[in-house]
Protein backbone atom coordinates (compact mmCIF):
# COMPACT_ATOMS: atom_id res chain seq x y z
CA UNK A 1 0.00 0.00 0.00
CA UNK A 2 2.73 2.53 1.05
CA UNK A 3 4.62 1.68 -2.57
CA UNK A 4 1.70 2.38 -4.17
CA UNK A 5 0.76 5.43 -2.68
CA UNK A 6 4.66 6.88 -3.45
CA UNK A 7 3.81 5.60 -6.91
CA UNK A 8 0.78 7.95 -7.06
CA UNK A 9 2.79 10.82 -6.00
CA UNK A 10 5.72 10.19 -8.72
CA UNK A 11 3.04 10.44 -11.06
CA UNK A 12 1.40 13.27 -10.26
CA UNK A 13 4.49 15.16 -9.99
CA UNK A 14 5.40 16.08 -13.69
CA UNK A 15 1.79 17.57 -14.55
CA UNK A 16 2.02 19.61 -11.39
CA UNK A 17 4.82 20.58 -12.43
CA UNK A 18 3.76 21.43 -16.30
CA UNK A 19 0.63 23.07 -14.85
CA UNK A 20 2.67 25.45 -12.84
CA UNK A 21 5.36 26.03 -15.69
CA UNK A 22 2.58 27.02 -17.89
CA UNK A 23 1.13 29.43 -15.60
CA UNK A 24 4.23 31.58 -15.32
CA UNK A 25 4.53 31.22 -19.04
CA UNK A 26 1.12 32.52 -19.43
CA UNK A 27 1.86 35.00 -16.87
CA UNK A 28 5.08 36.32 -18.36
CA UNK A 29 3.66 36.58 -21.36
CA UNK A 30 3.23 40.03 -23.16
CA UNK A 31 -0.57 39.84 -23.27
CA UNK A 32 -1.76 38.75 -20.32
CA UNK A 33 -1.95 42.42 -18.68
CA UNK A 34 -4.24 43.29 -21.66
CA UNK A 35 -6.15 39.65 -21.36
CA UNK A 36 -6.94 40.96 -17.20
CA UNK A 37 -8.09 44.22 -18.54
CA UNK A 38 -10.38 43.03 -20.96
CA UNK A 39 -11.62 40.31 -18.16
CA UNK A 40 -11.74 43.14 -16.05
CA UNK A 41 -13.52 45.39 -18.13
CA UNK A 42 -16.36 42.43 -18.97
CA UNK A 43 -17.08 42.00 -15.20
CA UNK A 44 -17.74 46.21 -15.30
CA UNK A 45 -20.00 45.82 -18.15
CA UNK A 46 -21.59 42.61 -16.44
CA UNK A 47 -22.38 44.30 -13.40
CA UNK A 48 -23.76 47.52 -15.22
CA UNK A 49 -26.20 44.97 -16.83
CA UNK A 50 -24.62 45.13 -20.65
CA UNK A 51 -24.29 41.59 -21.47
CA UNK A 52 -23.53 41.70 -25.01
CA UNK A 53 -20.73 43.96 -24.10
CA UNK A 54 -19.55 41.85 -21.77
CA UNK A 55 -19.05 39.08 -23.54
CA UNK A 56 -17.33 41.21 -26.17
CA UNK A 57 -14.78 41.55 -23.57
CA UNK A 58 -14.60 38.58 -22.46
CA UNK A 59 -13.91 37.46 -26.22
CA UNK A 60 -11.12 39.62 -26.42
CA UNK A 61 -9.69 38.49 -23.14
CA UNK A 62 -10.01 34.60 -24.57
CA UNK A 63 -8.35 36.04 -27.85
CA UNK A 64 -5.21 37.02 -25.94
CA UNK A 65 -5.42 34.35 -23.28
CA UNK A 66 -7.11 31.15 -24.28
CA UNK A 67 -6.54 29.64 -20.62
CA UNK A 68 -8.43 32.09 -18.66
CA UNK A 69 -10.81 30.25 -15.97
CA UNK A 70 -12.50 33.04 -14.81
CA UNK A 71 -13.23 34.35 -18.86
CA UNK A 72 -14.74 31.05 -20.04
CA UNK A 73 -17.22 30.86 -16.34
CA UNK A 74 -17.89 34.90 -16.50
CA UNK A 75 -18.61 34.94 -20.43
CA UNK A 76 -20.74 31.20 -19.37
CA UNK A 77 -22.88 33.49 -16.86
CA UNK A 78 -23.64 36.30 -19.54
CA UNK A 79 -24.55 34.16 -22.11
CA UNK A 80 -26.49 32.47 -20.10
CA UNK A 81 -28.85 35.60 -19.92
CA UNK A 82 -28.73 36.13 -23.33
CA UNK A 83 -30.44 32.92 -23.84
CA UNK A 84 -27.21 31.67 -25.79
CA UNK A 85 -27.63 28.36 -23.94
CA UNK A 86 -25.47 25.83 -26.23
CA UNK A 87 -22.41 28.83 -25.78
CA UNK A 88 -22.77 28.62 -22.12
CA UNK A 89 -22.49 24.86 -21.83
CA UNK A 90 -19.50 24.92 -24.16
CA UNK A 91 -17.80 27.69 -21.72
CA UNK A 92 -19.07 25.95 -18.91
CA UNK A 93 -17.10 22.96 -19.80
CA UNK A 94 -14.26 24.73 -21.14
CA UNK A 95 -13.67 25.94 -17.11
CA UNK A 96 -14.56 22.26 -16.55
CA UNK A 97 -11.38 21.14 -18.43
CA UNK A 98 -8.96 23.73 -17.24
CA UNK A 99 -9.91 23.35 -13.50
CA UNK A 100 -11.50 20.29 -13.09
CA UNK A 101 -12.04 21.23 -9.12
CA UNK A 102 -14.04 24.38 -10.60
CA UNK A 103 -17.62 23.44 -7.60
CA UNK A 104 -19.76 26.37 -9.64
CA UNK A 105 -18.90 25.41 -13.09
CA UNK A 106 -20.76 21.87 -12.11
CA UNK A 107 -22.89 23.78 -10.78
CA UNK A 108 -24.48 25.84 -13.79
CA UNK A 109 -24.01 23.45 -16.20
CA UNK A 110 -26.38 21.06 -14.40
CA UNK A 111 -28.91 24.01 -13.80
CA UNK A 112 -28.60 24.59 -17.74
CA UNK A 113 -29.00 20.28 -18.53
CA UNK A 114 -32.07 20.01 -16.54
CA UNK A 115 -33.72 23.81 -17.82
CA UNK A 116 -32.88 22.83 -21.27
CA UNK A 117 -34.48 19.07 -21.09
CA UNK A 118 -31.36 16.73 -21.37
CA UNK A 119 -31.40 13.37 -19.74
CA UNK A 120 -32.11 13.25 -15.93
CA UNK A 121 -28.74 11.30 -15.74
CA UNK A 122 -26.94 14.37 -16.81
CA UNK A 123 -27.43 16.94 -14.83
CA UNK A 124 -27.53 14.65 -12.35
CA UNK A 125 -24.01 13.42 -12.72
CA UNK A 126 -22.65 17.26 -12.59
CA UNK A 127 -24.19 18.06 -9.78
CA UNK A 128 -23.29 14.66 -7.91
CA UNK A 129 -19.34 15.66 -8.70
CA UNK A 130 -20.20 19.39 -7.33
CA UNK A 131 -21.33 17.74 -3.83
CA UNK A 132 -18.44 15.56 -4.03
CA UNK A 133 -16.16 18.85 -4.35
CA UNK A 134 -18.05 20.86 -1.97
CA UNK A 135 -20.32 18.31 0.72
CA UNK A 136 -20.63 20.93 2.95
CA UNK A 137 -22.60 23.54 0.49
CA UNK A 138 -26.30 23.55 1.10
CA UNK A 139 -27.44 25.08 -1.95
CA UNK A 140 -26.04 21.77 -4.02
CA UNK A 141 -28.10 19.48 -2.12
CA UNK A 142 -31.08 21.61 -2.45
CA UNK A 143 -30.71 21.89 -6.23
CA UNK A 144 -30.08 18.36 -6.64
CA UNK A 145 -33.59 17.04 -4.83
CA UNK A 146 -34.97 20.15 -7.09
CA UNK A 147 -34.23 17.78 -10.59
CA UNK A 148 -35.08 14.44 -8.45
CA UNK A 149 -38.63 16.41 -7.97
CA UNK A 150 -39.14 17.33 -11.48
CA UNK A 151 -37.92 14.62 -13.70
CA UNK A 152 -39.26 10.95 -13.88
CA UNK A 153 -36.87 8.74 -12.06
CA UNK A 154 -36.75 5.24 -14.51
CA UNK A 155 -35.32 3.05 -12.10
CA UNK A 156 -37.84 4.11 -9.31
CA UNK A 157 -40.76 4.25 -11.98
CA UNK A 158 -41.65 7.50 -10.67
CA UNK A 159 -40.99 11.05 -9.85
CA UNK A 160 -38.31 10.42 -6.69
CA UNK A 161 -39.99 12.88 -3.96
CA UNK A 162 -38.60 10.59 -0.96
CA UNK A 163 -35.09 11.02 -3.00
CA UNK A 164 -35.49 14.79 -3.11
CA UNK A 165 -36.57 15.25 0.97
CA UNK A 166 -33.59 13.52 1.97
CA UNK A 167 -31.25 16.03 0.07
CA UNK A 168 -33.40 18.99 1.87
CA UNK A 169 -33.00 17.00 5.07
CA UNK A 170 -29.23 17.53 4.09
CA UNK A 171 -29.33 20.83 3.15
CA UNK A 172 -31.41 22.19 5.92
CA UNK A 173 -29.21 20.74 8.26
CA UNK A 174 -26.18 22.13 6.59
CA UNK A 175 -28.14 25.61 6.41
CA UNK A 176 -31.44 26.20 8.36
CA UNK A 177 -32.11 29.50 7.53
CA UNK A 178 -33.04 29.66 3.89
CA UNK A 179 -36.84 29.63 3.43
CA UNK A 180 -36.23 27.84 -0.08
CA UNK A 181 -35.11 24.60 1.21
CA UNK A 182 -38.63 24.37 3.52
CA UNK A 183 -40.73 25.37 0.51
CA UNK A 184 -38.92 22.81 -1.77
CA UNK A 185 -39.32 20.14 1.29
CA UNK A 186 -42.81 21.09 2.00
CA UNK A 187 -43.44 20.42 -1.89
CA UNK A 188 -41.77 17.18 -1.81
CA UNK A 189 -44.10 16.27 1.16
CA UNK A 190 -46.91 17.06 -0.86
CA UNK A 191 -46.51 15.43 -3.21
CA UNK A 192 -46.11 11.95 -1.03
CA UNK A 193 -49.12 12.94 0.70
CA UNK A 194 -47.05 13.78 3.84
CA UNK A 195 -49.87 16.76 4.08
CA UNK A 196 -49.24 18.03 7.51
CA UNK A 197 -45.43 17.59 7.63
CA UNK A 198 -45.74 19.92 4.24
CA UNK A 199 -48.03 22.66 5.95
CA UNK A 200 -45.43 22.82 8.84
CA UNK A 201 -42.56 23.34 6.09
CA UNK A 202 -44.75 26.00 4.42
CA UNK A 203 -44.97 27.62 8.11
CA UNK A 204 -41.37 27.40 8.39
CA UNK A 205 -40.87 29.24 5.07
CA UNK A 206 -43.65 31.92 5.72
CA UNK A 207 -41.33 32.14 9.75
CA UNK A 208 -37.87 33.03 7.74
CA UNK A 209 -39.29 34.74 4.74
CA UNK A 210 -43.22 36.69 5.36
CA UNK A 211 -42.26 38.75 2.40
CA UNK A 212 -42.22 35.86 -0.05
CA UNK A 213 -45.70 35.36 -2.11
CA UNK A 214 -44.31 31.65 -2.88
CA UNK A 215 -44.69 30.80 0.91
CA UNK A 216 -48.07 31.61 0.99
CA UNK A 217 -49.43 30.12 -2.48
CA UNK A 218 -47.82 26.37 -1.14
CA UNK A 219 -49.63 27.10 2.20
CA UNK A 220 -52.91 27.92 0.20
CA UNK A 221 -52.56 24.71 -2.22
CA UNK A 222 -52.26 22.42 1.04
CA UNK A 223 -55.29 24.46 2.88
CA UNK A 224 -57.09 23.90 -0.42
CA UNK A 225 -56.39 19.82 -0.35
CA UNK A 226 -57.08 19.08 3.61
CA UNK A 227 -60.82 21.73 2.80
CA UNK A 228 -59.45 24.78 4.80
CA UNK A 229 -60.70 27.21 2.13
CA UNK A 230 -61.39 30.33 4.08
CA UNK A 231 -58.04 29.39 4.73
CA UNK A 232 -56.79 28.88 1.34
CA UNK A 233 -58.69 32.27 0.65
CA UNK A 234 -56.25 33.77 3.19
CA UNK A 235 -53.12 32.33 1.85
CA UNK A 236 -53.52 33.60 -2.16
CA UNK A 237 -55.22 37.01 -0.81
CA UNK A 238 -51.80 37.33 0.95
CA UNK A 239 -49.83 36.21 -2.02
CA UNK A 240 -51.34 38.65 -4.68
CA UNK A 241 -51.06 41.68 -2.03
CA UNK A 242 -46.87 40.68 -2.18
CA UNK A 243 -47.36 40.30 -5.56
CA UNK A 244 -50.39 40.92 -8.40
CA UNK A 245 -48.71 40.21 -11.46
CA UNK A 246 -49.02 36.52 -11.52
CA UNK A 247 -52.29 34.65 -13.10
CA UNK A 248 -51.53 31.41 -11.29
CA UNK A 249 -52.41 32.84 -8.08
CA UNK A 250 -55.51 34.73 -8.89
CA UNK A 251 -56.66 31.09 -10.72
CA UNK A 252 -56.05 29.62 -6.74
CA UNK A 253 -57.80 32.60 -5.02
CA UNK A 254 -60.71 31.83 -7.83
CA UNK A 255 -60.75 27.93 -6.95
CA UNK A 256 -60.83 28.65 -3.40
CA UNK A 257 -63.57 31.16 -3.59
CA UNK A 258 -65.52 29.19 -5.75
CA UNK A 259 -65.44 26.53 -2.91
CA UNK A 260 -65.99 28.44 -0.27
CA UNK A 261 -69.19 29.30 -1.79
CA UNK A 262 -68.16 33.23 -2.78
CA UNK A 263 -69.53 32.88 -6.30
CA UNK A 264 -68.90 36.58 -6.78
CA UNK A 265 -65.32 36.80 -5.39
CA UNK A 266 -64.32 33.85 -7.52
CA UNK A 267 -65.70 35.74 -10.71
CA UNK A 268 -63.44 38.72 -10.13
CA UNK A 269 -60.51 36.44 -8.79
CA UNK A 270 -61.19 34.35 -12.59
CA UNK A 271 -61.54 38.19 -14.52
CA UNK A 272 -58.31 38.83 -13.71
CA UNK A 273 -56.46 35.52 -14.69
CA UNK A 274 -57.95 35.52 -17.88
CA UNK A 275 -56.93 39.24 -18.08
CA UNK A 276 -52.78 38.21 -17.28
CA UNK A 277 -52.89 35.50 -19.25
CA UNK A 278 -54.55 37.50 -22.35
CA UNK A 279 -51.71 39.57 -22.05
CA UNK A 280 -49.33 37.14 -21.74
CA UNK A 281 -50.33 35.13 -24.78
CA UNK A 282 -50.39 38.39 -27.15
CA UNK A 283 -47.18 39.61 -25.96
CA UNK A 284 -45.43 36.29 -25.55
CA UNK A 285 -44.87 33.08 -26.98
CA UNK A 286 -46.31 30.56 -24.58
CA UNK A 287 -46.82 26.66 -25.10
CA UNK A 288 -49.75 24.59 -25.02
CA UNK A 289 -50.59 24.13 -21.71
CA UNK A 290 -50.34 27.74 -20.65
CA UNK A 291 -53.15 28.44 -23.12
CA UNK A 292 -55.06 25.10 -21.28
CA UNK A 293 -55.23 27.66 -18.27
CA UNK A 294 -56.79 30.59 -20.46
CA UNK A 295 -59.57 28.07 -21.38
CA UNK A 296 -59.77 26.31 -17.45
CA UNK A 297 -59.97 30.24 -16.48
CA UNK A 298 -63.12 30.63 -18.69
CA UNK A 299 -64.68 27.05 -17.45
CA UNK A 300 -64.58 28.07 -13.69
CA UNK A 301 -65.63 31.96 -14.29
CA UNK A 302 -68.64 30.11 -16.29
CA UNK A 303 -69.05 27.45 -13.37
CA UNK A 304 -69.10 30.71 -11.12
CA UNK A 305 -71.55 32.20 -13.12
CA UNK A 306 -73.56 28.91 -13.16
CA UNK A 307 -74.02 29.22 -9.78
CA UNK A 308 -74.91 32.71 -9.51
CA UNK A 309 -77.78 31.82 -12.22
CA UNK A 310 -76.33 34.42 -14.54
CA UNK A 311 -76.87 31.21 -17.91
CA UNK A 312 -75.62 34.00 -20.16
CA UNK A 313 -72.69 34.67 -19.19
CA UNK A 314 -71.68 31.71 -18.85
CA UNK A 315 -72.36 30.49 -22.05
CA UNK A 316 -70.24 33.48 -22.80
CA UNK A 317 -67.11 31.74 -21.23
CA UNK A 318 -68.00 27.93 -22.50
CA UNK A 319 -68.42 29.16 -25.72
CA UNK A 320 -64.79 30.93 -25.58
CA UNK A 321 -63.03 28.12 -24.17
CA UNK A 322 -64.40 25.79 -26.51
CA UNK A 323 -63.36 28.28 -29.24
CA UNK A 324 -59.76 28.42 -27.86
CA UNK A 325 -60.01 24.61 -27.91
CA UNK A 326 -60.89 23.38 -24.86
CA UNK A 327 -63.44 19.89 -26.03
CA UNK A 328 -64.55 19.49 -22.32
CA UNK A 329 -66.47 23.03 -22.87
CA UNK A 330 -68.84 21.23 -25.19
CA UNK A 331 -70.28 19.31 -22.30
CA UNK A 332 -71.09 22.41 -20.53
CA UNK A 333 -72.79 23.85 -23.83
CA UNK A 334 -75.02 20.96 -24.18
CA UNK A 335 -75.90 21.07 -20.15
CA UNK A 336 -76.81 24.79 -19.62
CA UNK A 337 -76.54 26.48 -23.25
CA UNK A 338 -79.03 26.29 -25.58
CA UNK A 339 -78.21 24.79 -29.31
Amino acid sequence: MRRSFFLVVLLLTPFLTIAQTAAEEVISDASYPQAIAYLEQGKAKYNEGDYRSAVIAYNKALELQDSLVDAYFQRASAKSILQDYEGALKDYSAVIRLDPAYTSAYYYRSYLKHELGFQRDSSLQDINIAIDLAPNDAKLYARRAYIKAHTFDLEADKINHTSAIEDLDKAIELDSSNPEFFRQRGFSKSQEGETLAAAADFEKAIAIDPDNADNYNERGLIRLKIEDFQGAVEDFSKAIEIRDDQEYLFRNLGLAKYNNKDFYGAVDSYSKAIDLISEALRTEKFDRAYKFKLTNAYIMRGASFIALRKVYEACADFSQSYELGEKRALNYLKKYCRP
